[in-house]
């Protein structure tokens, strides 16, 4: 089945409803889509909720945890120096991926999520 696409009309609604204080569960029922699907268009677009606070900078938990059949590795602070400067050489999300041992979109997510924790420090 191929996937849904959305056009850019429709992506900054899910950012409008994710800045009006929208949770991702309404958001995706709005627009007949996962949750999932929601969270990765509005992290794609730096959407975030109006009374966000500064996120943490670690997960708690184990390094590594099960997902199904495979294991996924934590970003680590080292990981996350190594990522910024890369990034900002300007290799891309492939490149990386290759030099550090991940996959691109993993890559592209991580940068994503570290916008988004400067992002919040600073509004903070």
């Amino acid at each position: 089945m191929a996937a849904r696409r959305f056009t850019i009309e429709q992506h900054e609604g899910m950012a409008a409803m994710r800045e009006a204080g929208r949770s991702y569960g309404q958001i995706a029922l709005s627009f007949g889509c996962s949750e999932s699907t929601a969270y990765w268009i509005c992290l794609k677009l730096g959407a975030d909720l109006p009374d966000a606070k500064p996120l943490q900078p670690r997960a708690a938990g184990p390094a590594v945890v099960q997902r199904g059949d495979h294991a996924v590795r934590r970003f680590t602070a080292e990981d996350d120096a190594q990522l910024l400067a890369l990034a900002a050489e300007g290799k891309g999300y492939s490149a990386i991926g290759k030099l550090i041992g991940r996959r691109p979109n993993s890559v592209r997510a991580r940068l994503m999520t570290l916008a988004r924790h400067e992002a919040r420090s600073e509004a903070a």
